[in-house]
Formats: structure tokens, sequence, C-alpha cells
């Protein structure tokens, strides 16, 4: 290790830095978890107990990331240790996407979210320090580029003024029907009416006339009666 060149001993210093955060969230983690299981015992045993756990489990932890790492940093080829290291990065545009999403909101607005999804393919190259090996790793990668978002205001209620002539159109045109089936029965009724006033005032003239006519008739047989026996006294 001590022949690294600059490159190789910034990536081994790098490996083992992420190496050790690692195993320090998995030591804190086990640690916790074995002081609580140990709720019967003494306050002494509990902690001991998960302080030789979370220790463990860190150096654990860190033997084995920082081994895996250090391996996928290893030369294939010339078997030189931490000599891989990424020397090229192209990206190239392969399609690009309108999109946008809806959703509702509690107060009736709807909020819209619009934005542009890229696809890329990038392809990643891989030297290695010492024998100047190169390596290529290809791949697709997905982007979201110009996102908006915009609220939109709740539609508007119809007013009451156009609901309430919608109304009283529609009971028009629903009395109109039956208004024309009243119609007929009123006719009917003013006509019988009619002939009602037409019987009683031919009654009523019926009467008039004969009451003269009899009475004449009456007052002339009277008088034609009594001249008979009048000239008949004068003989």
């Amino acid at each position: 290790m001590t022949n690294l060149s600059q490159e190789q001993e910034e990536m081994r210093q790098s490996i083992q830095k992420s190496a050790m955060i690692w195993s320090i969230i998995f030591g804190v983690i086990i640690a916790g978890i074995a002081y609580w299981s140990l709720g019967g015992q003494g306050a002494m045993v509990r902690m001991g107990a998960s302080a030789g756990a979370g220790i463990v489990v860190l150096f654990g932890v860190f033997k084995w990331r920082f081994g895996a790492n250090s391996k996928s940093s290893q030369c294939e080829k010339c078997s030189a240790a931490f000599s891989i290291s990424k020397t090229n990065h192209v990206e190239t545009l392969k399609s690009s996407e309108s999109k946008e999403t809806r959703d509702a909101q509690e107060d009736g607005s709807t909020k819209v979210t619009t934005w542009t999804e890229e696809v890329y393919d990038v392809v990643d190259t891989y030297t290695c320090a010492s024998c100047n090996d190169e390596k290529t790793k290809e791949y697709t990668t997905t982007r979201k580029v110009d996102e908006k978002a915009v609220d939109e205001p709740a539609p508007k209620k119809a007013s009451s003024s156009k609901s309430g002539g919608s109304r009283s159109r529609a009971s028009a045109s629903k009395a109109e029907p039956e208004a024309e089936k009243t119609a007929p029965s009123r006719t009917r009724a003013r006509a019988g009416s009619n002939q009602a006033d037409g019987v009683v005032s031919s009654s009523k003239s019926g009467s008039a006339k004969a009451t003269p006519d009899q009475t004449d008739g009456v007052v002339s047989t009277s008088k034609s009666g009594g001249s008979p026996d009048g000239n008949s006294d004068k003989k």
C-alpha cells in the first residue's frame, strides 16, 4: 500500500470512509436493540452487552464493506489495488417527453404539475492507473427537467337565477299539457250551464204567454155565455 499513487490513495481513503460510516450506523442499531432486549437485567449488564454487540457489528460491517469496495477497485488485468477510477462519463439524449399530473385538493382546486422527462444513454469509462486498462459500463438513466406546479382554482358553480329560470320553464312546460286537458272540461261545463239557462228562459216565456191566453179564453167564454142568457130574457 505504500507504493500507491495519489489517485490510488484518494480512492482508498474514500472507500475507507464509506465503510466506516456504514459500520457505525449498523453498530448503533444493534447496540440499541441489545439494550432494549435486556430490559429485565441490571443497568451495567445492559450497557456492557449492548456496547459489546455494537463493537462486534461495527468491525464486521467495516471489514465487509471495505473488502467489497477494494475488490471492485482492483484491476482484473494487473491486480493493482485501488487503481480503477472513472475517467470518462458520456450522456446521450435518447428521448424527451412532456408529462403532466393533476391532483385534486381539499378546497376544490387542482394542482397541476408539468415536467419534461428525458431519457439518456450513459457510457462510463473506468481506467486502471497502473496498466491503463479501460473498461466501459453502459446504462440508461431518466431525469425530470423544467418541472412546474400550478394551482387551478375550483370551478364556479352555476348561479341560482339560472337554475330557478330553468325550473320555472320546466314547470311551465309541464303545466301546458295539464291546461290543455282541463280546457275541454271547462268548455263542456259552460255549454251545460248555457243549456240550463235556455231551458229556464223558455219555461218562463212559455208560462208568460200561456197565462194571458188562458185568461182571455176564460173571460171570453164567460162573456159569450152571458149574452144568450140575456137574449133569452129579452125575448
